[in-house]
Formats: C-alpha cells, structure tokens, sequence
C-alpha cells in the first residue's frame, strides 16, 4: 500500500505537467506511441509554441523524462496493487498535487523568459477552459457529434439523417435512464442481476444494429459494421493497454 501511494504521488508530476504543456493532440490519442515518442511530440509542441531555443529545448527535453519515467513507475504500481486509497491518503495524495503543480511552474519559470512564460500560462488558461467546454458535453451535443461523423462516413441522406437522429436519442435516453437508477442505488448488484444487465445490453444492441440495417442501404450498413468493428477492436486494445 505504501509503496502504491508513493507512486501515486509520483504519478501526479507527469499528470500535471502534461495538462500544463497543452495536452497531447486528439490524433495522437488514437495513435500507438512509445513514452519517448510521446515526450517528443510535448517537446515539439512546445518548441513551436513558445520558440525555444536549443538549451532551452534541452532543459524542458529533461524536465518531460523526469515525468514520464515517474509516471512508468505509477503504472507498474498500479498493475501489482489494486487496493483502495484511504481517506487520509486521498486528502495527502490531493495536497501532493498541488505541490507538485507549484513545483513544475516553478521549474518552468526557471527555464523561460518572461514573454515565454506569459505565453505559456496563457496556454494553459486556454487549454483548461477548452477541457471543460469540450470534454464535458450533453448528451445532446454528443449525439449531434455522432450523426455528423455517420453522415459524412455513410454519406447519408436527410431522410436517414432523421431517423438515425431519433434513433440515437432513444439509445441515450436510455442510458441516462440506466445510469441514473445506478446513481440511486448504494447497493452493489449481485451477479444474477449483472448476468441479467449483460443480457439486456445484448439484446439492446441487437435492436439497434436491426434499426440501422433497416435504415441504411446495403452498402452503408456493410461499411457501418465495419466501423463498428474497429471501434470493438480499438476498445478490447484499451482495456489490454490498463491491464
């Protein structure tokens, strides 16, 4: 446990530094890259954003492998430790981060000049209200996203376009409605009710993938399970990266 909180602790440098740098591009999220790849991509960015020069690059090259080797080391804990934090070391490991906030911006200070440095708090300004206005939507908002992308990917037409829309609404009504009864619940379900959660989604998702072959031409539906596919596959490569 001792040992999984400290390098929880640890963790929060490079979580920190790699929100205040300008999180790595949407792209390179779906993108398989090493952790020295990644640093390079930080270190590229931030090059360009702020004109480093070359100590500079060197300075900030070092400060970023710091990190990310912490970082490596919390990942590592995590995958041998799978015990909870207690109360008194959630409110040590919130007050680390801080910390740990401080001490990068200081570190960053050092390394900049001050119309760098004015730049950069700038930057994370930006990026922190970006964050919020874009990693939090509705599930409205969500749903227009979707359409949008099935319609370019499946060149709709604006009858499918309406009833992929009303299609897609019901889905999240739904899953509102399911999180919600989840919400109001302490109780944690038994297995009898989880096989039975598991069977509904099943039949669910059989529903709507019959919605859309009624909905789409033979064609768009071939493409659409395709897509489908490799939206499965990104997803059972995610949780195999967690473990």
């Amino acid at each position: 446990m001792k040992k999984l909180f400290i390098a929880a602790l640890l963790f929060v440098g490079i979580v920190s530094f790699a929100q205040d740098i300008n999180q790595k591009p949407a792209r390179d999220q779906r993108e398989k890259l090493t952790p020295e790849q990644r640093n390079e991509k930080y270190l590229q960015k931030l090059t360009s954003d702020l004109s480093l020069d070359k100590k500079q690059q060197e300075q900030v090259k070092q400060l970023i492998a710091e990190k990310s080797a912490k970082a490596e080391k919390f990942r590592q804990s995590r995958k041998d430790s799978k015990t909870p934090l207690t109360a008194e070391e959630k409110a040590a490991f919130k007050k680390q981060m801080v910390a740990e906030k401080a001490d990068n911006d200081a570190k960053m200070k050092s390394i900049l000049n001050a119309d760098q440095y004015t730049k950069w708090t700038a930057l994370k300004k930006e990026h922190k209200g970006h964050h919020r206005k874009g990693d939090f939507k509705t599930p409205q908002e969500r749903d227009q996203a979707h359409l949008q992308k099935l319609t370019t990917d499946l060149n709709l037409n604006v009858d499918q376009q309406k009833q992929v829309s009303e299609l897609l609404s019901d889905r999240s009504t739904k899953m509102a409605m399911l999180k919600k009864s989840r919400k109001d619940s302490d109780a944690k379900p038994t297995d009898a009710e989880r096989k039975a959660m598991k069977k509904q989604m099943e039949e669910d998702h059989k529903t709507y993938d019959a919605k859309m072959k009624s909905i789409l031409n033979a064609d768009q539906y071939k493409k659409w399970t395709a897509i489908q596919k490799e939206h499965k596959d990104k997803m059972k490569e995610h949780k195999k990266d967690k473990k």
